[in-house]
């Protein structure tokens, strides 16, 4: 029922109020009928911008905000996703399952290793390749959400052994230069 419908309705079971289509009483309900019929249209708007499930624009794009960037250049529903995916993850919700959820809100596509024993966690891209901006964004959120007790690397060059042995040095040359592993992982150029 529309706010005219309602009014007209709730006026005439009072019976005082003479309500012809032209008359002074129905022009004036029909004045505030557009009113609150408008009200209620902004209204409806806002409340679904308030649900990811149902945002569209202002109210996805604040969530996006909240949790770390604006996603335009995906889909309305890749972008709701991403938010409900985030949005699962709690704090204290360091499982694999959290931490590939947390990934999955990031968009990135990940294998996660882990080395127990060694309170390491190996994160490497399985996916597609990253802008150098979502490589840093990606180590920024990962930085804030991963525990600080264990080592947890992500790791986005496919450097291996092959690659290392390519290059004409001996490992004892690289252990002369002083280069450490972690150096060696490093080391991109000649």
């Amino acid at each position: 029922m529309n706010s005219m419908d309602s009014m007209i309705y709730a006026i005439n079971s009072v019976g005082v109020y003479g309500l012809e289509p032209e008359g002074s009483v129905c022009k004036e309900l029909e004045a505030y009928a557009w009113a609150l019929d408008s009200f209620y249209d902004e209204a409806d708007k806002v409340l679904s911008e308030c649900f990811v499930q149902t945002a569209e624009d202002i109210g996805l794009e604040m969530y996006e905000e909240l949790l770390g960037r604006i996603r335009s250049e995906l889909s309305t529903e890749k972008r709701r996703e991403l938010v409900m995916a985030l949005l699962s993850v709690k704090p204290n919700d360091f499982t694999l399952g959290g931490v590939e959820r947390f990934f999955e809100s990031l968009d990135f596509e990940c294998d996660i290793t882990e080395f127990p024993q060694y309170f390491e966690v190996l994160i490497e891209p399985s996916g597609r390749a990253y802008t150098e901006s979502e490589k840093d964004l990606i180590i920024e959120k990962a930085q804030e959400f991963l525990p600080c007790h264990l080592t947890c690397t992500v790791e986005f060059r496919d450097a291996d052994w092959d690659i290392y042995d390519g290059l004409e040095r001996t490992f004892d040359e690289w252990d002369e230069s002083g280069m450490s592993w972690n150096g060696l992982d490093k080391f991109e150029g000649e």
